[in-house]
């Protein structure tokens, strides 16, 4: 076969997988945003902010993005270019999606946030949300109740809703 003839057939082959949707897609941008504290407990009114419950936050929120750079399907948005606006702004939670022109501005396709909800020192809830920025719409969110304000009773919590509640459609 002569080389002119060969040509299209190898670029036929090399379109093949693209042509045929059998190219993998490319992994969704996710700009996971730090979870917040929210605390109608008599203790937190009481002693105010505890040093032990913000370095929660930090961890859960670390355990979110990891959960979410483990995935092939998802590729994490550093949100750290924003952190000063949202230390100056309202919690995420109760300012109605407004995570997603955050996300959004950061080149993001979808935003994750979430909050523990402190009722007291022995009931707690763990909500995630995860949100589409061109739409604003609500994707999924999901909620666990847990007992105890421990690290373990937080870690246990988020793993849990990682595990089987959200996030779980195309896993790796």
């Amino acid at each position: 076969m002569s080389p002119r003839r060969l040509l299209p057939a190898i670029a036929a082959l090399l379109l093949w997988p693209a042509a045929s949707g059998l190219a993998e897609a490319a992994p969704t941008k996710v700009a996971v945003f730090d979870l917040e504290l929210y605390d109608t407990s008599l203790e937190g009114e009481m002693r105010g902010r505890d040093p032990a419950e913000a370095a929660r936050l930090e961890q859960l929120s670390a355990l979110l993005r990891e959960a979410v750079a483990e995935r092939d399907d998802m590729l994490t948005v550093d949100t750290a270019p924003l952190r000063q606006r949202l230390a100056a702004m309202p919690a995420l939670y109760s300012c109605n999606g407004c995570e997603t022109k955050l996300a959004a501005e950061l080149g993001a396709e979808r935003s994750i946030s979430g909050f523990v909800y402190k009722i007291s020192t022995l009931i707690l809830y763990i909500t995630v949300a995860v949100r589409d920025t061109e739409s604003g719409r609500l994707l999924e969110e999901k909620s666990v109740s847990i007992r105890g304000n421990t690290d373990e009773s937080w870690r246990h919590g988020l793993q849990y809703l990682l595990k089987t509640q959200i996030l779980t459609s195309a896993k790796k």
